[in-house]
């Protein structure tokens, strides 16, 4: 939120400096995100005044103006269209850096005298682009009839706007207003409240709002004022909403953005002459309802919107935009205003349904205070009596059946000392708290303290809220720094975190890739790999536990995941388009629901799955079937080397499973508990993934294995930190020369680096010379303390190269 120093300082004395504000500010808990110092480049711009204008001699778009601002008086060509005698306007003498209106990008120039057409031009009258203020330069700013002649413009117009981070749960400093009575407590400074008009004086109408809808609209004030004149803003209005981000439009629409501006209460000025009825009505939406909101888009409402409507059409998205039928227009001169509370989660599934975020929706999606409704209607009606002489209220209505309840919030004094950690005077809490408007009360013979919380602070209500508005509002730099005392505890590492961490540095020396799968599934997905009683592979989650997710960030994947295999053979399936080898594994959790309103359990689980060529680079394999394919003793292997390191003695007895092929099956157990499950998928459940190859799969329960094995001391496992790099070698060589002694060669010369070295090509022909051949060698290469670079790889391969050439006259193939 933006807000202005100078506006600010309407509401509440500030006898600091802008930045120690906003430092002070930041430290009480509204953090300060930017500061803006407008104004600080007008050396010499002045206040100045038109006295007498002419045309000038030789040109019929340009005039003379004579223009007066204190010792300065000087004769200004200009071809504003707008400039008068006797108007108050920024001079610019010769010096002042202004920015250039007609560049296309961000450019400063350096006013200088010079002729034009003839005539001397010692200075120039300014429009609002060339000082800064908003990107208007069709004419000259004209300033308020007031303004004091000849006083430089940064002392008058200058200004610092301090945008602050307001979270959601500070709804109550979204506003002038709201900044205004936080910085009264921090700076112990008086608040003075904007004035307003008082709308008892005035008839009440029972029949001019309806509310149909009570639990989505808890408040709402309907305002009829006849008499309207539209027309532009003053300068002063103008100049408040430009600094707070909001553009102008005309005096009735920036009232109300004024308004919510300044009180946090959004309103609505609608055109009571296209009211049909000439009274609102609250209701939800129904089928067939549209509406064509004020940004010319025709939105289709269900029964879950909530609408303002006139008892025959739609005139308002409730809290969110109004509608073009009932716009106000330069033409409009009678108004309704609304000033209404609406359910703050209706209000953001509205706007986030319909893609429509305004100002007005970001107040009530975070709870205003229905309290604010009243004053900040009388608030409007005073200013748009104030800018509309003939204007005058003729019919109100407040509809607010259900009043919000003041809380009160009961405590030990001593539990302030005791959060804190130091105590603080009860002389200086009852200062603090009552600062805040929270009418304290103290009680130190029974050690009691009692606050009524002021409605607007939604955010206090335990002990601790209120201990901590004490705490920011003392400072919290008053809270002494000491070092802690004793012995340091001793650090207990999470035996299921160790246990996960060994498992996974095991499966990666065994040469296998970490996943990380998506924890939900399809309905598809848990058909497929359920039996007739689980839904897990381990078969502990009973097919009644299912989780299924209310609102899903996939509607096509509901369910949390009772397994982890199905969720990676997807994964299984993409890679094996690109490489034909594949061995993943990942350590997750899973879920299985234990009864209504109840958190799921969520066991951790080890799956495994491996798919594709046991050897991925071999030419000197069988082929692209048979036993040349990763299988059941592929995995049941990789699970051997983890339980022998683990020294569980597992033990393998047949099983049947729907999702797995008959015979080639094992249940897992240990101790008479079962551990898991290890086969290969059913050639149905294999091909419905896409996948053409033999797929072997294993899950165990690493929560039960925690169980067998729950004492990890001096077990340690090793896996390489940092990602090998590989590098092809096509060596030309005599066709007589030996693989093997090509391979010793290789790993002398490249060196320790080297930790895997396949020969996977042999050619012969084409464009090599007779008797020559053709041995390409995959190596790769691995630092235990570093990732290797680009150049320590090159300085390996011009070594492998001369070793090779020395030693057997080979040549590497370019």
């Amino acid at each position: 939120m933006k807000v202005s120093f100078r506006w600010l300082q309407d509401y509440v004395d500030i006898d600091v400096s802008p930045d120690v504000f906003a430092e002070r500010m930041t430290m009480a808990g509204l953090e300060a995100e930017k500061i803006e110092h407008i104004g600080d480049s007008w050396d010499n711009v002045f206040v100045g005044l038109v006295r007498g204008v002419s045309q000038h001699p030789d040109a019929d778009r340009l005039v003379l103006a004579d223009i007066e601002a204190g010792e300065h008086q000087l004769t200004v060509v200009t071809g504003a269209p707008n400039i008068a005698e006797g108007q108050k306007v920024a001079l610019a003498l010769a010096g002042a850096r202004l920015i250039d209106a007609y560049a296309d990008e961000l450019k400063y120039k350096t006013l200088k005298p010079g002729k034009i057409r003839g005539v001397m031009s010692e200075g120039m009258a300014c429009s609002e682009k060339e000082l800064g203020l908003s990107e208007e330069h069709e004419g000259i700013m004209i300033l308020e009839p007031d303004a004091p002649v000849g006083v430089p413009l940064k002392d008058h117009l200058g200004d610092t706007v301090i945008e602050f981070e307001i979270t959601p749960n500070l709804v109550h400093a979204f506003s002038m207003v709201g900044i205004a009575r936080e910085a009264s407590a921090v700076l112990d400074s008086d608040l003075r409240l904007p004035a307003v008009a008082d709308l008892s004086n005035h008839a009440s109408d029972d029949e001019l709002v309806m509310n149909d809808a009570p639990g989505l609209c808890r408040r709402y004030i309907g305002v009829v004022i006849e008499g309207i004149t539209v027309e532009p803003s003053p300068s002063w209005l103008t100049a408040r909403l430009t600094r707070a981000g909001v553009r102008p439009i005309n005096n009735l629409v920036d009232i109300t953005n004024y308004v919510m501006l300044e009180t946090g209460q959004p309103l609505h000025a609608f055109d009571r002459n296209l009211i049909e009825t000439g009274r609102i009505v609250v209701r939800r939406g129904r089928v067939g309802d549209q509406i064509e909101t004020l940004d010319h888009r025709i939105r289709d409402v269900d029964e879950s919107t909530l609408l303002i409507a006139d008892g025959q059409k739609t005139v308002a998205l409730a809290g969110i935009m109004g509608g073009v039928d009932s716009e106000v227009v330069d033409s409009t001169t009678s108004i309704l205003l609304e000033s209404a509370h609406f359910d703050m989660v209706n209000v953001r599934h509205t706007s986030r349904r319909l893609k429509l975020r305004t100002d007005a929706s970001t107040r009530f999606e975070r709870g205003i205070d229905p309290e604010l409704a009243r004053s900040a209607a009388q608030r409007a009606v005073r200013l748009i009596l104030d800018l509309c002489p003939d204007a005058r209220v003729v019919a109100w209505n407040d509809t607010y059946p259900a009043p919000v309840e003041q809380r009160t919030v009961a405590m030990p004094f001593s539990r302030i000392e005791r959060v804190l950690g130091i105590p603080v005077e009860a002389d200086t809490v009852l200062d603090v708290l009552t600062r805040l408007e929270m009418q304290p009360t103290i009680d130190e013979e029974n050690d009691s303290l009692t606050v009524h919380v002021p409605t607007w602070r939604s955010d206090i209500s335990i002990p601790e809220d209120v201990v901590e508005e004490v705490a920011r509002i003392v400072g919290y730099t008053e809270l002494p720094a000491t070092l802690p005392t004793g012995t340091t505890p001793v650090v207990e590492r999470d035996p299921l975190f160790l246990l996960e961490r060994f498992i996974r540095r095991t499966l990666v020396s065994a040469g296998l890739y970490e996943g990380r799968s998506y924890a939900t599934l399809s309905d598809a997905d848990v058909d497929q790999w359920s039996t007739t009683t689980s839904i897990s592979l381990t078969g502990e989650i009973p097919s009644s536990n299912l989780v299924r997710l209310r609102n899903p960030v996939n509607s096509e994947r509901p369910i949390l995941r009772p397994a982890i295999v199905p969720s990676l053979l997807d994964d299984i399936a993409t890679n094996l388009k690109h490489q034909t080898q594949v061995k993943l594994f990942e350590v997750a959790h899973v879920y299985s629901g234990t009864g209504e309103g109840e958190l799921p359990d969520e066991p951790s689980h080890l799956a495994i799955v491996m798919a594709g060529h046991r050897h991925e680079l071999s030419r000197f394999e069988a082929g692209s079937g048979g036993h040349d394919e990763l299988d059941f003793w592929d995995v049941k292997g990789v699970l051997d080397t983890l339980f022998d390191r683990l020294r569980v003695p597992a033990t393998y007895k047949p099983v049947e499973h729907p999702a797995l092929h008959p015979g080639r099956t094992s249940q897992i157990t240990c101790a008479g508990q079962a551990l898991g499950i290890v086969g290969e998928a059913h050639p149905r459940i294999a091909t419905g993934y896409g996948i053409e190859q033999r797929l072997s799969v294993a899950e165990i329960d690493v929560t039960v294995l925690m169980a067998l094995r729950p004492d990890l001391d001096g077990m340690q496992i090793t896996a390489d930190q940092y990602l090998p790099a590989e590098q092809d070698f096509s060596i030309v060589v005599d066709n007589d020369a030996e693989a093997g002694r090509v391979e010793e060669i290789l790993r002398r010369g490249a060196g320790p680096l080297v930790t895997d070295l396949v020969l996977f090509d042999v050619y012969q022909g084409g464009n090599l010379e007779p008797g020559k051949k053709s041995l390409t060698f995959r190596v790769t290469f691995t630092a235990p303390d570093r990732a290797l670079t680009d150049k320590e790889l090159a300085k390996n391969r011009t070594r492998i190269e001369r070793a090779l050439s020395n030693e057997l006259g080979a040549s590497l193939r370019s």
